[in-house]
């Protein structure tokens, strides 16, 4: 079946031969794969190469004359326009095209490309488009949908269809239906005797923000490369498991909370590269002289007896490199009926070749994009916390559009800002800008900090209380991974009151 419409082609060329200023008009996105004519030769795409060039070096028309000088000065492309008779070809495409015809070609055009577009992901496009149809009527029927419609009713057509698939993976097993009264006395009853918290989070600000780790939530921090995604949920998961840390100001051991059952599951590091950051966040002792072996005798003493706070907790590490769906509930499951784990972090949402065969196989070998692929992960999540009655914090990338933004939101996660929808609470977490650390002098000068902040909490989604479209300022100690909480301000780095919530302090008074 050909998917390259050679009338639309010869069209477009010599009304961008023409006029190639259209090239700059925002309206019209064309690039080289609109020209690609698949298993035939490139000479399309070295055509409309050489009119975008042309016009880049300051033509404001092209000839058949001048693309034939450009072209002579690369044999390959040279060979391929004078096989195909290039030079006639423009000259016709010029003298047969109208401008005011511009706007159809172009929009069948794109058409075409984006029918090639889904080829290439494994989609089956017959439904919309297929010359290979014998029978003239039902050719004839077909012809005329697709002439009706437009890039985007083919996209809606073709999202319908991976729908199909994303349902298979919707639980709606949590479905009830009930009088919005009912249960309502016990409710506020139940909130008099014990407050709306979870466990105590890293820091006591995030328990105010936050109402501590609740069980049936799921977290997402999302996050550059290099900012520490994965040491920050292993310090913030070993918070939680451990029931002492060593305070080197105080010089003693701080006896913690109640211990939770906490399991990090990662799909990059094996468990001997996560545990010295874990021995660095008990110990207080940096963890480059750890994996060095440059301790003192102290350090040495204090990490052996990190070493026995690590084997009291319940803290469980599942390493699984390749990963699918059904492999995470199915871990998820195990470390719940084994190890009675409530707390789960799950290193970073991305994709695997195990979920895309995964996937694969539910849709009968059709490919997905990136966007729907993540979406679904994360849809699975979401189940997962809701069905099993667990805490879930997981991480993701950003996209480029990090360095360039003052308040960052969901539009900033790559592969989908769809993923946040998912999320009880959404983060980005950030190095401070110049221009940010600018903002907040007048707050530091009043104020007395252990340092200046270097990490940046953009809180963009919140369902559990009013704190969002706010930043939290935290100075993090990279070499231990603890965490300081400085202050609360809006976007517009306005001062926030804000009282932190000691919950091991409401846990010890009841």
């Amino acid at each position: 079946m050909s998917l390259f419409d050679k009338r639309s082609a010869f069209q477009v060329l010599g009304n961008l031969s023409q006029k190639p200023s259209l090239l700059d008009d925002k309206q019209y996105r064309l690039n080289k794969d609109d020209f690609n004519a698949a298993d035939e030769s490139a000479f399309y795409m070295i055509i409309f190469g050489a009119i975008h060039n042309l016009y880049n070096e300051g033509l404001e028309e092209v000839d058949a004359i001048a693309i034939d000088n450009f072209l002579s000065s690369y044999e390959k492309q040279y060979k391929v326009f004078n096989e195909n008779n290039g030079a006639q070809y423009i000259q016709e495409a010029i003298n047969q095209s109208h401008l005011r015809n511009f706007e159809y070609y172009y929009k069948r055009l794109k058409k075409f490309s984006l029918l090639r577009h889904y080829v290439d992901q494994g989609i089956d496009v017959s439904d919309i488009y297929d010359d290979s149809i014998v029978d003239p009527r039902e050719s004839e029927v077909l012809m005329a949908e697709f002439d009706k419609k437009s890039v985007a009713d083919i996209i809606s057509d073709i999202d319908r269809r991976i729908f199909q698939v994303t349902k298979k993976f919707v639980d709606s097993t949590d479905s009830e239906r009930m009088h919005a009264s009912e249960g309502v006395k016990e409710l506020l009853n139940k909130f008099k005797e014990t407050p709306d918290y979870g466990i105590s989070l890293i820091g006591n600000y995030q328990n105010t923000i936050f109402r501590g780790g609740k069980l049936k939530t799921l977290s997402l921090r999302s996050a550059p490369s290099n900012l520490g995604k994965t040491r920050l949920a292993l310090g913030e998961a070993a918070d939680m498991a451990i029931d002492e840390m060593y305070d080197w100001k105080k010089k003693e051991w701080l006896k913690r909370g109640n211990t939770e059952n906490v399991c990090f599951i990662t799909t990059e590091n094996e468990a001997d590269e996560l545990q010295p950051t874990l021995l660095a966040y008990i110990s207080g002792v940096a963890e480059t002289k750890i994996k060095d072996g440059d301790t003192t005798e102290e350090e040495d003493e204090i990490l052996q007896k990190a070493v026995e706070v690590l084997e009291r907790t319940n803290f469980q590490i599942a390493y699984i490199p390749d990963f699918d769906m059904q492999q995470i509930e199915t871990e998820i499951k195990d470390q719940i009926l084994e190890n009675n784990i409530q707390y789960i972090y799950f290193d970073y949402i991305h994709i695997s070749l195990q979920i895309l065969t995964e996937l694969a196989e539910a849709s009968n070998g059709m490919k997905m994009r990136e966007d729907m692929v993540l979406f679904m992960f994360m849809n699975k999540l979401d189940q997962i916390r809701k069905k099993y009655n667990v805490f879930i914090k997981t991480a993701t990338q950003v996209n480029g559009e990090w360095k360039n933004v003052q308040n960052a939101d969901s539009t900033l996660l790559r592969g989908s800002k769809a993923l946040a929808d998912k999320a009880t609470s959404g983060m980005i977490a950030l190095s401070p800008t110049n221009k940010d650390l600018e903002a907040i002098q007048p707050i530091l000068k009043n104020g007395f900090y252990p340092g200046a902040p270097n990490v940046v909490y953009h809180i963009y989604k919140n369902r559990h209380t009013k704190f969002k479209d706010m930043k939290l300022w935290l100075y993090v100690d990279y070499d231990t991974m603890r965490q300081h909480e400085l202050f609360l301000t809006t976007n517009n780095y306005e001062m926030v009151d804000i009282s932190p919530t000691n919950i091991q302090a409401m846990a010890t008074a009841e």
